[in-house]
């Protein structure tokens, strides 16, 4: 069986959405500032290969699988509410790899 990623809108304000990608073993696999919440399948790589590489550096090759989590659903879903649980639960190093690993999000204002 695959491995779950679920992908969600954590929050935020008009224009400045922070798309998240959380592995069922707690860990933060990627995350993404969106403006509207309608780019966050494609910024996440639901609907594109965008971050691909990390999800396969984590769970290995086409070991996992990609899942959309309505904001209405955030609180009453059942994997997603474990995999918070057990990010609650790593280290310090752990959280600090993950942060280094996930894909960097470049913030560009034109001007």
């Amino acid at each position: 069986m695959k491995k779950k990623i679920y992908c969600f809108n954590n929050g935020g304000s008009s224009g400045w959405y922070e798309a998240v990608a959380l592995a069922e073993d707690g860990h933060f696999l990627a995350g993404h500032i969106c403006s509207h919440e309608g780019y966050m399948a494609h910024d996440l790589g639901i609907t594109s290969n965008w971050k691909h590489d990390n999800y396969n550096k984590h769970f290995g090759e086409g070991n996992w699988e990609l899942e959309w989590i309505d904001r209405d659903k955030l609180e009453s879903h059942e994997g997603l509410n474990k995999a918070i649980a057990l990010n609650a639960t790593l280290t310090k190093e752990e959280h600090e790899k993950d942060a280094e690993a996930a894909p960097k999000v470049i913030i560009e204002v034109a001007q």
